[in-house]
C-alpha cells in the first residue's frame, strides 16, 4: 500500500513544465509520513537546500517553466529531499504570480496569474483538486511545521475540493483593499424586537420545529437606507448584518437602496446582508447573501449548514412568542451541503451562519485546506458577552486558520432578556483576528462593538468601528521567497518569521 497522496509514474516519466502543475505533482508525491515530521523542518533550514531552491526559483521566474528532464534528475538524485527543494523553488516563483502578493514584474509567469483570475486556480486542474494562493497563516505559535505551512499556496486535494464552490471576484467588481491599511467593519443590528422578527412553532415528524422570518415592515425598510447612510458616514468598507434579517423582498430593498445611495467616494462596498428564508421551499434554506454595493450583484451565497436546536432554558430566557412550555425546538430549514468561498483583495471569504461557527465538523477540513482568511458570521442569539461561545469559537479559528472573524447580532433577544450586570457589558458585534505576523503566542485582536438601535453600527468603547486587515500574502511569512544565499551567507536557525 502506498503512502503517497497520488500514484505517479517513476521519476523519469513526464513531469509537467508548468510551475503550478509541477508543484501539484511534486506535493502529491511526497509521502504522508513526511507531512508532519522533522525532516521537512531540517531540510528547510539547510543552507544547501535553500541555496539550490533560490537558484531554481530565479530560473523558473525568468523562463516561466522548468525543464521536465531537470526535474526528473533532481528527484532521481535526491528523492523526497529533492522534491521538497523543488517545491520551495516553485513556491518562490509562484509568489510572483499571486495577484494579491507583494511582488510584481514576473512577465514569464503572467499566464499563471491570468489563469487564476479567469479560472480561480493557479494550476490547470489536470491532477484534480486545486492550487490556490495563500491568504492566511494559522495564528498559533510557530512550532514543528507541517507540509502546508512551508508554502505560500494551498494544495487543495480533490476529495475536499469537490465539497467547495470557489469563485474569484472579477477585477471590475473588486474593492481593491490594501493589505497595509485597516478595513473598517460596520455591523448594524437592524432588528430590535420580536415585532421585527417572527418566530413560528409547529410540529414536523413528531418534533417541535421553529422558523425565523424577518418582518418586511415599513419600519424595517426605513432602517435599511439609514444603516447605509450611517455606515458610509462612519467610513465602513464592509458591512455584516445578523441572522434572521433577510427575505426575498428585503433582499431587493437592500439592492435598490445600496445602488441608489452609491456615490463617488462612498467607502462602503461589500454588504453581507445577514440571512433568512430565501428562495422558497418547505422548509426553506436559511441563506446569507453578500452583495456588491455598486451593482447589487450577489457575490457569495451561503446556506446554513447546521440547524440550531433551542433548548428548554433558552426558550424560557429568550421568551419567543408562542414557544412551547417544555422540550426543545429545532430550526426548520433545508441545510446547506456545500461550503462556498470568494476570493477578492480582502482575502478568501466564507460565511458561517450562527450555529455553523460552533459546528466545525461541517466545514473545518474544507476551509483549512483552501485557506479561508475571513469568516463572516451572522447570528440570532442573546447579547454577545465576553468569554462566551462567540469569542471562544472565533479565537479557535484565528488560531487554526489565521482568519479574521466578524460576528454580527441583532437586538431582538437582548431587548427581551433583562440585563444582569453580573454578566458584564452587552455587545452586538465582535471582530477577532491574528495579533500580528510574529505568531509568538496565542493572543488575538478582539474588538467588541455595541449598538443601541437597529439602524446604528456597533461601535467599540472608544466610539470607533471595529477594524480588520486584508489577507493578501506578506513577504515576511516565507523567507525562501526572496533568499539570496551564497557560500558565505549560510542560514542559521531561520524560521517562518
Amino acid at each position: 500500500m502506498t503512502e503517497r497522496l497520488a500514484e505517479h509514474p517513476p521519476a523519469t516519466a513526464d513531469y509537467p513544465s508548468d510551475p503550478a502543475d509541477l508543484f501539484v505533482r511534486l506535493y502529491d508525491e511526497l509521502p504522508v509520513r513526511l507531512h508532519r515530521a522533522w525532516p521537512l523542518n531540517l531540510w528547510y533550514e539547510d543552507a544547501r537546500v535553500r541555496r539550490t531552491a533560490g537558484d531554481l526559483r530565479e530560473r523558473i521566474t525568468d523562463d516561466g517553466e522548468l525543464d521536465p528532464a531537470e526535474t526528473a534528475a533532481i528527484v532521481a538524485a535526491d528523492e523526497d529531499r529533492g522534491r521538497f527543494t523543488l517545491l520551495l523553488a516553485l513556491d518562490g516563483a509562484l509568489a510572483l504570480a499571486n495577484p494579491y502578493g507583494p511582488f510584481h514584474d514576473a512577465s514569464a509567469l503572467t499566464g499563471i496569474t491570468v489563469r487564476y483570475l479567469v479560472e480561480g486556480r493557479l494550476d490547470s486542474g489536470a491532477a484534480g483538486g486545486a492550487l490556490l494562493p495563500r491568504c492566511a497563516l494559522p495564528g498559533r505559535p510557530d512550532g514543528l511545521r507541517t507540509l502546508p505551512d512551508f508554502f505560500g499556496v494551498h494544495r487543495v486535494p480533490p476529495h475536499l475540493w469537490d465539497g467547495i464552490e470557489h469563485t474569484q471576484l472579477a477585477a471590475v467588481h473588486d474593492p481593491h483593499l490594501s493589505r497595509d491599511v485597516p478595513v473598517e467593519v460596520g455591523c448594524a443590528p437592524l432588528m430590535e424586537s420580536y415585532d421585527d422578527v417572527r418566530i413560528g412553532f409547529a410540529e414536523r415528524a413528531e418534533r417541535t420545529v421553529y422558523r425565523l422570518d424577518p418582518a418586511d415592515s415599513a419600519a424595517v425598510r426605513s432602517r435599511v437606507r439609514t444603516i447605509i447612510r450611517k455606515l458610509d458616514g462612519a467610513g465602513a468598507r464592509i458591512a455584516v448584518l445578523p441572522e434572521a434579517t433577510l427575505s426575498d423582498g428585503l433582499l431587493e430593498v437592500w439592492k435598490e437602496a445600496a445602488f441608489d445611495t452609491a456615490r463617488p467616494g462612498s467607502p462602503l462596498r461589500l454588504l453581507m446582508l445577514g440571512s433568512g428564508p430565501l428562495g422558497g421551499g418547505d422548509p426553506p434554506p436559511n441563506r446569507a447573501v453578500l452583495i456588491d454595493r455598486w451593482t447589487g450583484t450577489e457575490l457569495l451565497v451561503q446556506d446554513k449548514l447546521s440547524p440550531f436546536v433551542l433548548g428548554e432554558q433558552q426558550l424560557r430566557d429568550w421568551a419567543p412568542p408562542g414557544a412551547p412550555r417544555a422540550g426543545t425546538a429545532e430550526e426548520d430549514i433545508a441545510p446547506g451541503a456545500t461550503v462556498r468561498l470568494l476570493d477578492c483583495s480582502l482575502g478568501r471569504l466564507a460565511v458561517l451562519i450562527c450555529e455553523d461557527l460552533s459546528r466545525a465538523d461541517r466545514w473545518d477540513r474544507e476551509l483549512m485546506a483552501a485557506g479561508a482568511s475571513h469568516l463572516l458570521v451572522p447570528i440570532f442569539s442573546k447579547p454577545i458577552l465576553r468569554f462566551r461561545w462567540e469569542e471562544q469559537n472565533a479565537q479557535r479559528q484565528v488560531n487554526t486558520l489565521g482568519a479574521w472573524v466578524v460576528v454580527a447580532n441583532s437586538l431582538v433577544v437582548g431587548n427581551t432578556m433583562p440585563h444582569d450586570p453580573a454578566f458584564g457589558e452587552r455587545y452586538t458585534c465582535l471582530v477577532a483576528g491574528p495579533a500580528g505576523a510574529a505568531r509568538l503566542d496565542y493572543a488575538s485582536v478582539l474588538a467588541f462593538g455595541a449598538a443601541g438601535r437597529g439602524d446604528e453600527p456597533g461601535l467599540t468603547a472608544d466610539g470607533a468601528l471595529p477594524v480588520l486587515h486584508a489577507g493578501a500574502a506578506h513577504e515576511a511569512w516565507l523567507p525562501h521567497w526572496s533568499d539570496d544565499l551564497t557560500e558565505d551567507d549560510p542560514l542559521d536557525g531561520c524560521t517562518l518569521e
